[in-house]
């Protein structure tokens, strides 16, 4: 059997921790990075937030091998702000923008 490749994910990504199946998602700060699992701050709302130890990938088999890792919590990727993409896109078209200025002002 192949063993579980925990997805790739970088120290300071923004995450969703989930406390247990059913729950609603937090945000949280990659805080480190390990084979099988990471440790993440959560921020929690009207209250600051909490240190999370050995959260695994919610797709993570072993936690159907060995239920007491559910303890700790999941996680999964946060989606991508849809904002961030637009406004790169713009800067792309203005630095182009302006690197056509730049260059009709140097001939």
């Amino acid at each position: 059997m192949k063993p579980y490749d925990m997805p790739e994910i970088q120290l300071g990504d923004f995450i969703h921790y989930y406390a247990h199946e059913d729950a609603a998602p937090n945000i949280a700060i990659v805080t480190e990075v390990s084979s099988r699992s990471l440790k993440c701050w959560v921020i929690v709302p009207d209250y600051g937030g909490v240190e999370k130890f050995s959260v695994h990938h919610k797709d993570d088999v072993g936690l159907q091998e060995f239920p007491e890792w559910g303890r700790y919590g999941m996680w999964d990727f946060k989606p991508a702000d849809p904002t961030i993409a637009i406004l790169s896109e713009k800067l792309a078209v203005l630095e182009k923008k302006m690197a056509e200025i730049v260059g009709k002002k140097t001939k």
